[in-house]
């Protein structure tokens, strides 16, 4: 198979190598098409630049994961020996940290997480640009760089990564299609390290981001978050959860999140087209303690959109007034800011 600087394979070969292990799962999230992604895949696999492992995770749950081969490696030497170097560092992954079961899943969730930041245009390789770019664009720092950082160990806390703008940051966590064992000590102390770091130093927490498979899983938490006894995530007063997905949606409610400009175009834009109230706590942004409830100054945003809908029904009280905006608007809106109407820089950030 003959690879070149550029294609989908390359990146993928790149991705796998700077994450330690990937489940292919996440494919279908990357872009490009599906079938086309899943094939090259294959081919990879068969090349020997991509390993396979099976593994059985809960409830006899079958996942099947990559990880790259020396032979990816010397391909990837040969085609971009300074990205070479940078996976031999192992800057965002451990070395041995693959064929464990219980490392792999963490890395899985790591993987995730950085394709989030990759999906949004995030600064996210460690080093002088990352460091250049701090308090001016949005930022992503891998947990496990934090923490080879600092020399602190922290991994019983579930954050993958923490986002970060001029002003806030946003840790992040990947919970696939199931809801997560949540200790609120060991993840306050994550945010108390970092906000005492040079890093975190200044900014103020802006949420838990959470991102998972479908948004039916959002309902779930939800149930269980109410529960002031759950072992699983669980809303408390210092916390604050939105919740989205890897799709295109997905990602570009997650900028809405994490950009206040952005925000504010986007419900501008849901105004003039639909009459979607603009408030503090627009409810398709998914904060999951809030939906269904007034923003600080009471006034409340019912509205969501069609791929949210069912899930938003069963989260709010029975006697909601709620309204369903068709996903057409947010593509709408999205061509608009490709085109470079409205003056908003473009969305999607380039893989490498």
């Amino acid at each position: 198979m003959k690879l070149q600087v550029g294609q989908f394979g390359f990146r993928l070969l790149l991705f796998v190598g700077y994450c330690g292990e990937v489940p292919i799962s996440l494919v279908r999230w990357m872009e490009g098409y599906y079938d086309y992604d899943r094939r090259v895949v294959t081919e990879l696999v068969r090349a020997g630049y991509l390993k396979e492992r099976i593994f059985r995770a809960e409830q006899r749950h079958v996942v099947r994961s990559l990880s790259l081969t020396e032979a990816g490696l010397r391909q990837i030497q040969h085609l971009s020996p300074n990205q070479a170097a940078q996976i031999r560092q192992h800057l965002l992954a451990p070395k041995d940290g693959q064929g464990n079961w219980r490392r792999t899943h963490r890395l899985h969730r790591n993987a995730a997480c950085l394709l989030a930041a990759i999906k949004l245009g995030a600064v996210w390789m460690p080093g002088k640009s990352q460091d250049a770019a701090r308090g001016k664009k949005l930022v992503y720092y891998s947990t496990y760089h934090l923490d080879k950082k600092s020399g602190k160990d922290n991994k019983s806390a579930r954050a993958s990564g923490i986002f970060a703008d001029e002003y806030t940051y946003y840790p992040a966590y990947y919970l696939g299609d199931r809801n997560m064992r949540w200790n609120t000590e060991t993840e306050q102390l994550l945010r108390d390290r970092f906000e005492l770091s040079e890093i975190g130093r200044n900014l103020h927490f802006g949420g838990n981001l959470l991102l998972g498979d479908d948004w039916a899983l959002a309902e779930r938490i939800v149930r269980h978050a109410k529960n002031p006894h759950s072992r699983l995530i669980r809303f408390t007063p210092s916390n604050t959860f939105y919740y989205g997905t890897l799709d295109r949606h997905g990602i570009m409610l997650l900028q809405a999140i994490l950009d206040g400009y952005y925000s504010f175009q986007l419900q501008k834009w849901l105004y003039e087209r639909c009459g979607c109230p603009v408030t503090m706590l627009p409810g398709y942004l998914f904060q999951l303690d809030g939906i269904g409830k007034p923003d600080f100054n009471g006034e409340e945003s019912n509205y969501f959109f069609d791929f949210q809908f069912s899930t938003a029904k069963k989260i709010c009280p029975p006697d909601a007034d709620l309204t369903s905006m068709p996903s057409g608007l947010l593509e709408d809106f999205d061509t608009a800011i490709r085109t470079g109407e409205d003056a908003i820089w473009p969305l999607h950030g380039r893989w490498f």
